[in-house]
């Protein structure tokens, strides 16, 4: 009787020591449980991985299908996006590897260029100098306002040709009559204005700082068009100098890759002067030639006359340019033999060659 007493009052224990240990049930499934209706039973290791403190696993399944392209994405909008890209990236490589005037006025970023050049003639040593063109970004401004640093303000908008010509002759009235021979330094503030309908425009004043003060305003705007085979950038920027009135120079730029290593270009530019009141016209056909990585070569045929033709100025210019990067990315040597031709002089030949080393500074060149 005792015994079975005994085993009765163990067998309760034992009963309500599981009941006190069961788990306290959610106020869900407790109601899923009064209305009938059983909890989903939890799989071991969600439960072991719930108890750790994650999430339970995500479910995971092949992604939905990519809905078909139409026929004009197929094949009209790829492939004129790829040769697009294609198209932009040689050509923006090339401007940066020779470095050129607009594409340095024009780039993003900031970036210091420091020129030192030397022409030699049949006579010797004619012509040297040094030129320092500085693109700088202010600090929290998100590259939409820079100080300007330049030697002589239409050396931002000259093409290369007319800048090799003014460097070898000293003048760059020998190419343009109604351009100044102004080599001072002058300091400015550009600020981006806008981006619209695929128009840059950019905003400019500033000053130079020397006995007298001459003060300036300048406006560039720019677009490039994209198509399967060229791009077309057309320019225009209006200046005004205290000293000199108003001038505009209109440029437009055909660009067309070859292949991966050769590239057409044609550049015709006219430049209009309050002082002169005719255009100084110029066009440019050159042939680019990259090799390798560190070296590519540039062959030119240059014609540059003013609209008015009372004046005997008219010159040809035969050009060979090679440039070779000599230090990294960012120190560079040009050899430029040149030949021209002017009217005034009969066209007889005049040869040059010009040695120049170019330092590039800035974040892109680290």
């Amino acid at each position: 009787m005792k015994a079975a007493a005994f085993l009765l009052a163990a067998l309760a224990l034992v009963a309500h020591a599981e009941a006190v240990a069961q788990p306290v049930p959610d106020p869900q499934e407790q109601e899923q449980m009064e209305d009938g209706i059983s909890p989903l039973p939890i799989d071991p290791q969600e439960q072991e991985q719930m108890e750790d403190g994650n999430s339970a696993p995500e479910l995971t399944g092949p992604p939905p299908p990519a809905l078909p392209k139409s026929f004009w994405e197929k094949y009209l909008d790829a492939p004129h996006d790829y040769l697009s890209r294609r198209v932009e990236a040689y050509s923006r490589r090339l401007d940066d590897f020779f470095s050129h005037p607009n594409r340095v006025y024009d780039s993003t970023g900031s970036t210091l260029q420091i020129q030192s050049y030397m022409t030699l003639f049949k006579s010797g040593v004619r012509e040297h100098g040094t030129d320092v063109h500085g693109n700088i970004s202010l600090p929290n401004t998100e590259d939409r306002l820079k100080l300007i640093v330049q030697r002589g303000l239409e050396g931002a908008t000259q093409t290369a040709a007319e800048r090799d010509i003014k460097d070898a002759t000293g003048s760059a009235k020998v190419v343009a009559p109604g351009a100044p021979d102004d080599n001072r330094y002058y300091f400015g503030l550009k600020a981006l204005a806008a981006e619209m309908f695929g128009v840059t425009l950019s905003a400019e004043a500033g000053a130079r700082f020397a006995r007298p003060i001459n003060t300036y305003v300048r406006l560039r705007l720019f677009r490039d068009f994209n198509s399967s085979q060229w791009q077309i950038r057309a320019s225009e920027t209006p200046l005004w100098k205290h000293s000199e009135g108003a001038s505009s120079a209109s440029e437009l730029n055909f660009t067309r890759p070859l292949d991966e290593k050769w590239q057409l270009r044609f550049t015709s530019k006219a430049t209009w002067r309050s002082t002169t009141n005719y255009f100084d016209l110029a066009h440019i056909s050159g042939v680019y030639y990259i090799p390798d990585e560190r070296t590519a070569t540039n062959f030119e045929l240059g014609a540059f006359a003013p609209s008015d033709r009372n004046l005997k100025l008219k010159v040809y210019s035969v050009t060979l340019r090679v440039r070779r990067q000599i230090y990294r990315d960012w120190l560079y040597l040009d050899v430029i033999p040149q030949i021209l031709y002017q009217e005034a002089f009969g066209f007889s030949t005049t040869r040059s060659l010009m040695l120049r080393l170019e330092g590039l500074f800035g974040d892109r060149y680290l």
